[in-house]
């Protein structure tokens, strides 16, 4: 039986086929392209204690790289840049944890009996004598009950309810500090090896056009994702010590530590803010018999944010580097769901980095518009 050609149709131009075609190939592109991003995604997420320590270092790699460089212009060879830069980051991190330890030891030890002083604050307010007398009776049971005056049943009752939330603090701490060691490792060799990886990746790109190309995106990357975090960096560190001065002012115990606690804090868009505002009310609730003095804490503080979040860094950071407010949100709680606290960290970071790759590449100009404000 011979090989009969199927007869053209003749309602079926050249020109349609070619656009039918073409829209088949770009729907295949963007399914395997959905595909892929969510092979990656649940990559990172599967591997988060491998993949969070990479992508802290890649940040600040970015962040610090122009500082080895610059080390490099005065005949400081790449690894001593590079081990004056994580010296550095170690000493503050070492200097910082040495100097709040103490307090906010004191404080998370103080943390079972929290609850029970602000509701005896409160009750002062708006309940009963009665319910107050209550309260302050638990109140000192329980502080009998963590001194060791209690009966052997009440200490122990305080041994197996206290010391989970210390130990699900110290249980964070040690996680935090792996990955900060890590981290701090990878950064190290990142930093020492300078330009390598990107010479490498230019050299394996064949045509001209497109190592131009990937120099130019390289570059912007590194030099929105530097400025952002630098000048970021700058503004907390200022609304910090201003946090500090006021705290200090106001009379509340410890204000270094909450100016730090504000300063990392605002590193999160939105989320840490609020963090910060509710531990402020529950530290002037229990520092202060007043109630205008316990909420001139979480007043002032959240002026010093107003000012700084609608007047100062749009100013400083500019609309250049502007993202969408509603994107922002989203990426922090994705991020802060796929790596917890360091992801919530590094959601703007990223999005930064996506935003500059998306904005130099023709073909997702649109998706960087939509993330930009």
């Amino acid at each position: 039986m011979s090989n009969i050609a199927p007869l053209p149709n003749p309602d079926v131009t050249p020109d349609v086929e070619q656009h039918v075609r073409l829209e088949d190939e770009r729907t295949g592109s963007w399914v395997l392209s959905g595909f892929l991003l969510l092979a990656t995604l649940t990559v990172l997420y599967l591997a988060r204690d491998l993949a969070l320590p990479i992508v802290m270092a890649l940040v600040l790699c970015l962040v610090f790289l122009p500082a080895v460089r610059g080390m490099k212009k005065l005949r400081f060879p790449e690894p001593l840049g590079a081990a004056v830069v994580v010296l550095g980051l170690l000493a503050a991190f070492l200097g910082g944890a040495y100097r709040l330890a103490e307090p906010a030891s004191a404080w998370l030890h103080r943390a079972p009996q929290v609850l029970q002083e602000i509701n005896i604050k409160i009750l002062y307010i708006t309940g009963s004598v009665q319910e107050v007398a209550t309260a302050t009776a638990q109140v000192q049971d329980m502080t009998k009950q963590m001194a060791g005056d209690g009966n052997e049943k009440k200490l122990q009752e305080v041994i197996v309810q206290g010391p989970s939330l210390t130990s699900a603090v110290l249980d964070a701490a040690r996680e935090f500090s792996l990955t900060a060691i890590s981290t701090l490792i990878l950064l190290y060799f990142l930093l020492a090896s300078g330009d390598m990886f990107l010479r490498k990746t230019i050299a394996a790109i064949p045509r001209f056009s497109d190592k131009k190309r990937a120099v130019d995106i390289a570059q912007k990357i590194e030099a929105d994702v530097s400025t952002y975090l630098l000048t970021v960096t700058v503004i907390n560190v200022v609304l910090g010590c201003v946090v500090t001065l006021a705290m200090y002012l106001l009379g509340v115990p410890n204000p270094l530590l909450w100016g730090v606690m504000a300063g990392l804090l605002n590193y999160i868009p939105y989320i840490g803010d609020i963090v910060s505002f509710s531990v402020l009310t529950i530290v002037g609730l229990l520092t202060f018999d007043e109630l205008w003095r316990a909420l001139s804490l979480p007043g002032v503080f959240y002026l010093l944010t107003a000012a700084e979040g609608y007047l100062i860094t749009p100013l400083v950071v500019g609309r250049r580097l502007s993202l969408n407010p509603v994107v922002i949100v989203l990426s922090l709680l994705f991020w802060g769901w796929m790596w917890g606290v360091p992801g919530a960290l590094l959601a703007v970071p990223i999005m930064v980095v996506l935003k500059t790759l998306c904005d130099r590449v023709e073909s997702l100009q649109v998706v960087g518009e939509f993330l930009g404000e």
